[in-house]
């Protein structure tokens, strides 16, 4: 109970000054030396859910026709979180990956979480996994260490600890960036078989802005990587 406690107070304590209404990153999709097609991350405009006012991010990814033929992906996400805390309040997903298929909307009023019109008893406010793009950027984690937090997906609640591996020089098509990058990892394994559910890379630009530079994710058949286009 003191460690869910300890979780619950971390989630109102994040910071978040760089999220910024009309902000858009778009990537170029990658699956070893071939560009797939593309993807795009923005911060849409605010709307009251709920009575909480919100952030709204919206994550896409779209194969070409070329990357249709490989590994088709059409993948839209859009999640809520509180202004006030950051937590969840809505997320409508809608996967499409070769053959497989998945569409799901989550609710969360209070302590409870509805998806697709099924309930769930949450243990206090939770973070979505999907958003943690965007809010991890602001959160101060030292080099080999980490921060946990409860993430919520289609009513499975977890605990994930984000832990800096370190730094590195990126190269994309945006640019080189002197970047850091974050990792999840869940029971002290990696939250995904392939290195992780993700490994998001950070980079400082102009207007000591943070930005995702370069993100990780992984897929059934592999792994897929997004490198920044333009920002």
């Amino acid at each position: 109970m003191l460690k869910k406690i300890t979780l619950l107070l971390m989630i109102g304590s994040i910071y978040t000054q760089s999220i910024a209404v009309g902000e858009e990153y778009k990537y170029d999709v990658l699956f070893g030396p071939f560009k797939l097609g593309k993807a795009s991350l923005k911060t849409e405009k605010s709307e009251i859910i709920n009575n909480e006012d919100t952030y709204h991010f919206q994550f896409v990814v779209k194969t070409s026709k070329l990357g249709d033929q490989l590994y088709k992906i059409r993948d839209e996400i859009n999640t809520w979180i509180s202004k006030n805390n950051l937590s969840l309040i809505k997320q409508e997903k809608s996967i499409r990956e070769k053959n497989f298929r998945r569409q799901s909307t989550t609710i969360i009023n209070n302590d409870i979480a509805i998806t697709n019109n099924k309930e769930y008893m949450l243990p206090g406010k939770v973070i979505d996994p999907y958003g943690l793009i965007m809010i991890m950027r602001d959160i101060n984690i030292p080099k080999n260490s980490s921060k946990k937090f409860l993430t919520i997906d289609e009513g499975r609640v977890r605990e994930v600890e984000i832990k800096n591996i370190g730094e590195e020089r990126i190269r994309t098509p945006a640019g080189k960036f002197d970047a850091y990058t974050y990792t999840p990892i869940h029971n002290g394994k990696s939250a995904l078989k392939n290195k992780g559910d993700m490994e998001i890379a950070y980079a400082i630009v102009e207007n000591n802005r943070t930005i995702p530079v370069n993100i990780i994710i992984k897929l059934k058949s592999g792994v897929i990587v997004l490198k920044l286009k333009s920002y």
